[in-house]
């Protein structure tokens, strides 16, 4: 007779929701063929599009995604300012990868804004026992661009008399 309607949408679904084309597509389940991930179980996190480096796409994604709350503080941006100074983002995203089966993909095509990178987790080779993601919050947004730092010389209000 057949099976049913399933429950579960596959990943490769769940991508193509998210806006990522079928090119990328593939290159995405081919690295995380690679990497050994079990597909099924795999989580999208996050887009980043970074004119820098992957690094700099993994401390974007770590800064936006991780903030730091205090009881009877009144002044959070203070507190996130000082947690963003003083984690170790290469520590963390160590223990994102170990804990949570994180990693940072870099797609195949670069546009005039920069390298895209998206982000995913699941069960893997380095991440047997994937920790269960209900107990890790991810606001999950389609893409996160790193603002662009405006140039000193646009912010003057001097003009050239011609």
């Amino acid at each position: 007779m057949g099976k049913g309607p399933t429950q579960e949408r596959s990943f490769e679904f769940i991508l193509s929701e998210r806006g990522v084309s079928e090119k990328d597509i593939g290159w995405v389940l081919s690295k995380l063929d690679s990497q050994e991930y079990i597909l099924d179980d795999c989580h999208y996190m996050a887009r980043i599009l970074s004119k820098e480096s992957e690094t700099s796409a993994k401390e974007i994604f770590i800064n936006h995604y991780f903030s730091l709350n205090m009881k009877g503080s009144s002044n959070e941006n203070k507190l996130n300012d000082l947690f963003q100074e003083c984690i170790d983002k290469k520590k963390m995203w160590t223990l994102l990868e170990k804990s949570f089966g994180a990693i940072c993909i870099k797609l195949p095509d670069a546009s005039i804004n920069g390298e895209t990178y998206l982000f995913v987790c699941g069960p893997n080779k380095k991440c047997p026992e994937f920790t269960n993601t209900d107990s890790f919050v991810f606001f999950f947004q389609n893409q996160i661009t790193k603002p662009r730092k405006q140039n000193p010389l646009e912010m003057s209000s001097l003009r050239l008399a011609g």
